[in-house]
């Protein structure tokens, strides 16, 4: 989604410039995301001692409740750590995209807006009747569009966090999908081999740093005469290809001959790395 300028014909990065003008223009943030009415900004590092400053100069751009800077992501369950910079400090937020619902607590919660296209592509590949199993469901980032937007039979979202899976709980409910979504709390790795084995036309693995650990389950959840796996990871920029090819490879020595359907990258992660998402079949041999 992308920032709305609020202030007439000016841009954030030029506004900014004229409420901390003692900052070079190449420093200075050029957007931040807003989501529910709160505003999450990175920094640079040389910005550190105007943070306030320019937190409270970006809830003014924005008219937002408050502003939080994102100072990074803590653990397996990727834990935002927030800071708040300006306003009432807020938790507990409302966000809606594509004529969905999703309520989370965004000090404690990832939920990632430039992710937004993706979860709108998935909901469109799904077919009438599929069976999704989503390994990574968080809140119900991709669970929850594909309920709303697409016609499957069931999906199965699986979620190892408590806290994001009270959530997923609450969304499922707020979207009136509960006849078609069974939310599973617990570790992915464990839950598919134990008790979906065999049974998905579709696996979403929703999750980056350390997405392969979790391979071998995705596989095993698909049906018979295969089906499609969503994988999402990290990947140096410029060898994307070389990337994709070895999780193809990392599939054909589980035992399963694979198709690429296609990759794409969801957005940039750093210098270095971009997000992508690799889609392919899947059967086993």
């Amino acid at each position: 989604m992308r920032p709305q300028r609020l202030v007439s014909g000016v841009r954030l990065k030029e506004f900014l410039e004229t409420r901390v003008p003692e900052v070079p223009r190449d420093l200075l943030p050029a957007r931040a995301k807003r989501i529910g009415g709160v505003a999450l900004l990175r920094l640079r590092p040389e910005l550190e001692g105007y943070r306030r400053q320019i937190g409270e100069a970006v809830k003014e751009f924005y008219g937002v409740r408050s502003v939080y800077l994102i100072r990074g992501i803590e653990g397996v369950e990727r834990r935002p750590c927030l800071e708040l910079l300006a306003g009432e400090p807020v938790a507990e937020i409302t966000h809606r995209e594509y004529g969905c619902v999703f309520k989370l607590d965004l000090t404690r919660l990832m939920f990632c807006l430039g992710n937004s296209f993706e979860r709108l592509r998935i909901a469109g590949l799904t077919a009438r009747g599929d069976v999704v199993v989503d390994m990574f469901a968080g809140v119900g980032q991709f669970t929850i569009p594909i309920a709303v937007l697409a016609e499957p039979s069931k999906i199965y979202a699986i979620e190892i966090n408590p806290d994001a899976y009270r959530y997923l709980l609450e969304n499922i409910r707020l979207n009136g999908v509960e006849d078609v979504v069974e939310a599973i709390l617990g570790d992915c790795r464990k839950i598919v081999p134990e008790r979906l084995s065999g049974i998905a036309d579709r696996v979403i693995m929703g999750y980056f740093g350390g997405t392969i650990k979790a391979l071998s389950a995705a596989l095993s959840a698909l049906k018979p005469e295969g089906g499609i796996i969503h994988f999402h990871e990290l990947a140096r920029r410029g060898s994307e290809e070389g990337f994709v090819k070895g999780v193809l490879e990392a599939a054909g020595r589980l035992g399963f001959e694979t198709r690429l359907i296609s990759w794409r990258k969801v957005k940039s992660y750093s210098k270095t790395k971009n997000h992508i998402v690799i889609d392919f079949l899947a059967v086993e041999t």
